[in-house]
Parts: C-alpha cells; sequence; structure tokens
C-alpha cells in the first residue's frame, strides 16, 4: 500500500507547467500519461488531438505552404544568413510560466533548437530539457529521457520497453510472412529500398530512418550508417539504383500534399520531367508508396512503432494490409496518392484515419489571424454565437475563428487548427452541418454563458452544449465592448 501513497513534497518538486517544442516528446507525455503537465506546444505538435487546446507559442519564419523547392529554398537561405527558422511567442511564453522548456538538437529544420530558443529573452531562465536523437536506439532511451524530466522514471522505463517489444514483433512478422528468417539466410535477398525523404531536390533517408527499413525487412539504399545525416541526391542516381521498393515519406506532408508536391515538382513533373514518375513507377512493378511523413517515419516518438509496420507493408507485398495502416491516410501507393489530390484544394475528402496537416501562418502573419470581423455582432452573447455559429455553417473558418477571444485564439493557433479540432470531436463537428438552437444567455461577473441545443437526428442523439462568452473591446475600437467566444463544453 506504501507504493500507492503519493509523497507531496517530491511530486510538488516535479515540473508541473511544461512547454514541448517538439512532437515527439509531446506524443511521449501524453503516452506516459502526464498530458495534463503540458500547458503550451510548438506549431509541430500535432498529436494526439488533445494537445491542439493548448496555446501555441512558435510560428515559422517561412511560408510552410510553398512549394518543396522553395521550402529548401528558404531554409538554405536562413541557414546561411545565420538565421533561425522559428520564432517564439514571447508574449504567450511569458503568461504560461513554464517551469520546463523541452527542445531538441537534432535538426534546426525539423523543429525549434537550443538556439532558437537562446533568442527568447523569456526563456534564459527557464530550465530546459534537450533531446538530440540521430538513431533508433536514441530515439527509444528519449522515452526515459523524457520520463525522467518530468520525475517519472518509472514510467518512461515501462513505456520504452513496451515499444521496443513491439519493435522486436515486427521483425518477428516479417521474418515470419517472408519464408524464414532474412537474417540467417543469405540466400534470401532482402527488397532493395529507396526511402525519400523530400521531393525537390530528391533526398535519401538518414539518421534513424535507415534502420526502420532494416526493422522492416529491406535494403535501405541512398542512406549513410545509422545515425549519419541525410543525403541530397539526384534523380539519375536514384534511377540507376533500380530499387525494388521506394517509399516517399515526405517530412512533415501528409498523403495528398506529398502527392500534390511530387507531380508539381521540377524534378518529377517539369516540362522535363513529366515522364520520370511514371518511368520509377514502371521499373518498380508499380511498387511505389506515399506514408504520411508528418506522423510517422520521421518524427522519433513513441509511433515509430508504427512507421516500421507502414513500412513493413510497403516493402513485403504479402504483408500489405497486415498491420492496418495500408488504405488508411498514413500508406497508400502513389497511384491512390495522387487521385487523392484535387485541382483547387490538394486534397480530396475521403474518410480519415490521420487528421490533415495544420499549418499555422509565418510568425510575422500572427496579428492579422487575430484581427476581429469588420461586422462585430451585437452586444447580446447569444447573438455573438449565432454569428460564429453561422460562420462555421457557412465554411468561413477565418471569421468563426476571429470570434474566439484572444486567449481562445491563441490557444488554437490558427483557423486550421480551429476548423481540425471540431471536425475530429463527435459533437462539435455538427456545428458544421446541422442547424442548432441558440438559448438565452446568463451573465454573471462579466462572463456569460450560452446554451446551444443540437436536436435529436436519425443518426445522433441531441446534445447541449455551453458557450462561455467573455466581452473585449474589439481592434480599432475605443469604448465599444463586444462578446466573444471564451470556451466551449458539453452542458450538464
Amino acid at each position: 500500500m506504501t507504493n500507492t501513497i503519493l509523497n507531496t513534497e517530491e511530486d510538488s518538486s516535479k515540473p508541473q507547467r511544461v512547454v514541448s517544442l517538439l512532437g515527439a516528446s509531446t506524443e511521449t507525455i501524453y503516452r506516459l500519461g502526464l498530458g495534463s503537465k503540458l500547458v503550451g506546444r510548438s506549431h509541430e505538435c500535432d498529436f494526439p488531438p488533445a494537445c491542439l487546446s493548448l496555446p501555441c507559442i512558435s510560428r515559422p519564419r517561412l511560408d510552410v505552404d510553398a512549394s518543396s523547392l522553395e521550402i529548401d529554398e528558404a531554409v538554405r537561405s536562413h541557414s546561411a544568413a545565420g538565421e533561425p527558422v522559428y520564432k517564439l511567442d514571447d508574449a504567450v511564453i511569458s503568461q504560461l510560466k513554464p517551469d520546463l522548456i523541452i527542445a531538441q538538437d537534432h535538426c534546426r529544420v525539423c523543429a525549434i533548437t537550443p538556439g532558437d530558443i537562446s533568442n527568447s529573452e523569456f526563456c534564459a531562465n527557464i530550465p530546459q530539457l534537450v533531446v538530440k536523437p540521430s538513431t533508433l536506439q536514441d530515439c527509444m532511451n528519449d522515452i526515459t529521457t523524457v520520463a525522467n524530466g518530468m520525475g517519472y522514471p518509472e514510467r518512461g522505463v515501462a513505456l520504452q520497453k513496451t515499444l521496443e517489444l513491439r519493435m522486436d514483433r515486427v521483425r518477428q512478422v516479417v521474418a515470419t510472412h517472408t519464408d524464414g528468417s532474412m537474417n540467417n539466410n543469405p540466400e534470401i535477398k532482402r527488397p532493395r529500398v529507396a526511402l525519400l525523404e523530400w521531393c525537390d531536390p530528391i533526398m535519401g533517408c538518414g539518421y534513424w530512418l535507415p534502420e526502420l527499413v532494416d526493422v522492416a525487412g529491406g535494403e535501405a539504399l541512398h542512406c549513410p550508417p545509422p545515425g549519419g545525416a541525410t543525403p541530397t541526391i539526384s534523380l539519375q542516381a536514384l534511377m540507376d539504383s533500380k530499387p525494388d521498393v521506394v517509399v516517399f515519406a515526405l517530412c512533415g506532408f501528409g498523403l495528398a500534399r506529398a502527392a500534390k508536391e511530387i507531380v508539381m515538382s521540377t524534378t518529377w513533373g517539369g516540362s522535363d520531367n513529366n515522364n520520370r514518375l511514371e518511368e520509377l513507377m514502371d521499373m518498380c512493378h508499380r511498387r511505389v508508396f506515399v506514408v504520411d511523413g508528418n506522423y510517422l517515419i520521421n518524427r522519433s516518438g513513441p509511433r515509430l512503432v508504427e512507421s516500421a509496420e507502414a513500412l513493413a507493408e510497403a516493402i513485403h507485398p504479402a504483408l500489405l494490409g497486415h498491420f492496418g495502416h495500408f488504405g488508411t491516410d498514413l500508406l497508400s501507393t502513389m497511384d491512390e496518392a495522387i487521385a487523392m489530390i484535387d485541382n483547387t484544394t490538394g486534397e480530396k475528402q475521403r474518410a480519415t484515419t490521420s487528421a490533415a496537416k495544420i499549418r499555422p501562418p509565418p510568425f510575422e502573419e500572427k496579428e492579422s489571424q487575430k484581427k476581429k470581423p469588420e461586422s462585430l455582432p451585437s452586444s447580446k452573447p447569444e447573438e455573438a454565437v449565432r454569428m460564429q455559429l453561422q460562420h462555421l455553417q457557412n465554411g468561413d473558418m477565418s471569421h468563426a475563428f476571429s470570434l474566439n477571444s484572444t486567449a481562445n485564439q491563441m490557444r488554437w493557433c490558427s483557423p486550421d487548427r480551429f476548423a481540425a479540432v471540431l471536425k475530429s470531436h463527435g459533437d462539435f463537428s455538427r456545428l458544421l452541418s446541422e442547424p442548432a438552437h441558440v438559448g438565452e444567455s446568463k451573465e454573471t461577473n462579466g462572463i456569460a454563458t450560452v446554451r446551444v441545443t443540437l436536436p435529436k437526428t436519425a443518426c445522433s442523439s441531441a446534445v447541449e452544449l455551453l458557450f462561455t462568452m467573455v466581452a473585449e473591446i474589439p481592434e480599432g475600437a475605443k469604448d465599444t465592448m463586444a462578446w466573444y467566444t471564451e470556451k466551449v463544453g458539453l452542458a450538464n
């Protein structure tokens, strides 16, 4: 019984207000059951969905909606000038008052580094936990590193052991379903795999990625030894290597965005290369796949197990779909990914198992995202709610987002993230398409509540939501107060 009694003094010494600036660490913290300790996240932290409600404290300095080539050129330009790729929002951090910041010193392109943090005066005196994953074992060890930093080492040991056992299970499944153990039978040749992290310019795979290919039963091409940096290769070098399987895992991109970048890139889709992708697919007997390079492969967290599983499905025809990833938004053939592209939005809607990558605007555009609409609601809270609901049903996320309070906008980070969270929640997603009854408001001490009822349908039960509203002075106004949504929850 003594093991279950919390030591109050010891517990109070553990970090209580943590900001995670690395998607992998954010996932790890939730896997450790410590999500309640997080008070802020970076713009790259987007899983699990619960973390999206945390304040976003960083922005990129480049246009993440630009083409792959333009992004690469912008990153190289920032690097050459010694400029950071990201910027922290000191104003938000000062409000959060964190007692621990978790960052990485692995890649200045993928996430915020200690160097970026050093440019923030407010962060100078805040304790930092810095991880630097290079190999697959580094990634696994970072599970316990984060757990130790949070003050729960035993949870880290247990989680790391679980993940390593699951990784071993992938190796066993591959060996069992590929005519014996390829490790012990030299006559059985492993499929030669080109795992590509970028498409324009073409980049092979580095750091822990070659080891993932090995776990999945393949022989990685165009890669350094484990832990080495990702190489840039030519299209001709890729074609000359004659891979058995090609897997595009573009860093930060989901399936449809990756496919769009590939077919529109100067390398694969330019006037001189418009047949090279088709040539590659023919050479590989159509065994060219696209994997979600945002959620899997490139993220050094717990889902490296799912990454190995997805690669095993792509590499071995006998395992296609075995782990349940193929045919979802985590893994598809190139042909299927291209079919998802829409000429106007870049993505077609389909049943999803993972949220689309939601990208905040560059840091310089932050203030424009918080601008209130010119047409303000009346002074009544219920009218403000009706207006926000109308914008949601019209698909006008920018105006719907702008009717959130300033603090609520800081939590959501951008209209796109706001929309993504709404769509991912069973009850809240109904606000986007179903008529709702808005009740009268009740005001107490400058805060109002408004009940919103979603009526019963053939597929859904009736639901009552409670909008909590706060009064703020709109931008550009002097004395006029207007009501804005602070939070929404299920009514008791």
